[in-house]
């Protein structure tokens, strides 16, 4: 299982290790130093012995390399924060497939609407809906009905026996 920590703090304790081997330390010793499991060290010293320090060094992920660049998930982000119709959308809510055609319109990437929602997440933004609420409603009346209506229904009830 992997360790808790950022892909550099683990660099860094996997560095902290190579100065170890350097010095000539036992495997149990550098394990217990780091908090790590005696395997790992020497999958460590294996990788140290054949490839030096590089051996050891932070591999980026594979993969693809993301469509939109950070400028643009921050051009995208401010754009989101306006309403569809100040970006020129005939609608009033944000929709993934709403924000998939802005993605498309200015940035010139399509992304399927579902991935929309998993580039939206890794920025920060959650799935929000609004109160669905009558134009009608009128707070004053209901909480004046909760004062004084309310509690004389409450007063006809029969008391819970035991």
């Amino acid at each position: 299982m992997r360790r808790k920590g950022t892909a550099e703090e683990l660099e860094r304790t996997r560095m902290v290790a190579a100065n170890m081997f350097d010095q000539g330390l036992a495997t149990a010793q550098i394990a217990t130093a780091l908090g790590v499991d005696d395997q790992t060290v020497r999958r460590w010293r294996r990788g140290y012995a054949a490839g030096g320090r590089d051996a050891l060094r932070l591999n980026k992920h594979p993969g693809r390399p993301p469509l939109l660049s950070e400028a643009d998930r921050a051009r995208l982000a401010q754009l989101l924060l306006t309403t569809p119709a100040a970006c020129g959308f005939d609608r009033y809510l944000w929709t993934t497939r709403l924000i998939a055609d802005l993605i498309a319109r200015e940035f010139g990437v399509t992304y399927h609407h579902d991935h929309v929602g998993v580039i939206l997440g890794a920025m920060g933004f959650t799935h929000q809906k609004p109160a669905r609420r009558s134009r009608e409603r009128d707070a004053a009346r209901i909480e004046a009905w909760r004062r004084e209506a309310w509690p004389a229904l409450l007063k006809k009830t029969r008391p819970a026996t035991a």
